[in-house]
């Protein structure tokens, strides 16, 4: 869900100058939770393939719960992250510790 990816961005990046051959996965998460069907595309362009050390043995309708499941736990956190910044940058301007002048909403 992150753009901004550093382990991802440094196999892109090894992958379109011609260092790797093979990318090497425990689970096909930790390359992307989503699009891993596109990246294994933009690899075989470059001559890459990926293997995937444990694959996933889940049916249609498992694997999609899973994924649903996945999508809500990240979100949720996001949402908590969120919360919790707001509530230390209130407590820290109650405080006196902080301004809130200059700071975006």
């Amino acid at each position: 869900m992150k753009e901004n990816r550093p382990g991802l961005n440094r196999v892109l990046a090894m992958v379109s100058d011609g260092s790797v051959t093979v990318v090497r996965v425990t689970h096909e998460d930790r390359l992307a939770r989503f699009g891993v069907g596109w990246l294994k595309r933009l690899f075989a362009v470059y001559g890459v393939t990926v293997e995937v050390l444990h694959p996933k043995k889940l049916g249609g309708r498992d694997e999609l719960l899973e994924d649903f499941v996945s999508l809500v736990t990240t979100f949720a956190g996001r949402l908590y992250g969120m919360r919790s910044a707001d509530n230390r940058r209130r407590l820290l301007a109650e405080s006196g510790q902080c301004s809130d002048e200059g700071q975006a909403a």
